[in-house]
């Protein structure tokens, strides 16, 4: 087994948690709830409430929930006859290219809150429903967060610089082939046993089946789905080769992955 994949007292099960103190990486059952994050016991505080693999199932994913709510309002709400128009977000919120040029760079991320039909958000948000909630109670709200947000960045830069200056692009899809990116290596990591194996086989047609849309169907930026997905690699690595699997490390990691694509598109 590759090391840091298997829980300590386990070691057939695989994992992706790891003690908040030592690192060290733990399954559910052996998680201990304290106020300085999951623990092992033999970290945890003595009056730490173990956290079973039920209760960890059970944790609530505001971030993935909230992401979907606000996309799908920011389609509806121009579409029932409210003051606000498509054209208004799409003035503050969109990836126009050559504003992106005069200095709003923020536009690379604010971009993944938007979509432009109804099959475009439904695809998007239904990936998120499916791949976002187990990945956010393992690695946390606040890390997930950072996740989602610098591989959306990642994908808008890379669209940005690969795109027509005249180019608009919206959509979440850059960030959602972060997720798959990330998931991609994970399972890569557990492919030694049959449920690592199985999945890491699903993501591969996936993935297979998107890229092919990507550059088959007409106006769909395989640019950003390119650069999310990179970005979603290369956080799932990096994250692999910690020593101490903390949520701290983890963000740290997410957050300098999209700082980087943000200071490419600044200084360019």
């Amino acid at each position: 087994m590759e090391t840091g994949t298997s829980c300590y007292r386990h070691p057939e099960r695989e994992t992706l948690l790891g003690c908040a103190s030592c690192g060290r990486p733990i399954c559910p059952e052996c998680a201990a709830d304290t106020p300085a994050g999951q623990k092992c016991f033999e970290c945890a505080r003595p009056d730490a409430r173990q956290v079973t693999a039920r209760q960890l199932m059970n944790r609530p994913t505001p971030v993935t929930y909230g992401l979907i709510g606000v996309a799908v309002l920011l389609f509806i709400v121009p579409r029932v006859g409210a003051s606000i128009s498509e054209g208004d977000i799409y003035q503050y919120l969109a990836q126009a290219n050559w504003l992106v040029a005069d200095g709003e760079w923020w536009r690379i991320i604010t971009a993944a809150l938007l979509h432009a039909s109804a099959s475009h958000l439904l695809f998007n948000m239904w990936a998120l429903y499916i791949f976002g909630p187990q990945l956010e109670r393992q690695i946390g709200s606040a890390t997930f967060l950072v996740l989602y947000v610098s591989t959306a960045a990642a994908g808008g830069a890379v669209a940005y610089f690969l795109s027509d200056e005249r180019t608009l692009l919206v959509g979440a899809s850059g960030a959602i082939f972060g997720l798959f990116g990330v998931w991609l290596v994970g399972s890569w990591r557990i492919r030694h046993t049959p449920a690592g194996a199985a999945l890491y086989r699903q993501l591969v047609i996936l993935l297979g089946i998107n890229a092919v849309f990507s550059f088959v169907v007409p106006r769909i930026s395989w640019q950003g789905h390119l650069g999310g997905f990179l970005a979603g690699l290369a956080i799932g690595y990096f994250w692999g080769l910690l020593e101490r699997k903390t949520a701290a490390g983890r963000t740290a990691i997410a957050a300098a992955i999209g700082l980087m694509a943000l200071l490419a598109v600044i200084v360019a």
